[in-house]
């Protein structure tokens, strides 16, 4: 897998969970590359911390012998309800 289909993956998993429950734009992108590997990732998300305007999200993606592949930080705007 190269270095921008992780950083993809990761930036859709993060705007995923940070959007779960209401629209979100990406204010800030954070990515670090781990170890190469082989193999599908699998990947976990958690909220950091959310507010009425801003979700802080975390994600870190695993390879299949548990070497980190990749973890990224994300920052969202809650999106203006029309």
């Amino acid at each position: 897998m190269t270095q921008p289909r992780l950083a993809l993956l990761l930036e859709d998993a993060l705007t995923a969970a940070a959007g779960a429950d209401r629209p979100v734009l990406p204010v800030s992108l954070a990515v670090d590359y781990g170890a190469a590997g082989e193999g599908e990732v699998s990947i976990t998300t958690a909220i950091d911390r959310s507010t009425k305007s801003i979700v802080f999200a975390s994600a870190r993606a695993l390879w299949p012998n548990g070497r980190t592949a990749g973890a990224a930080q994300g920052v969202f705007r809650v999106a203006a309800q029309g």
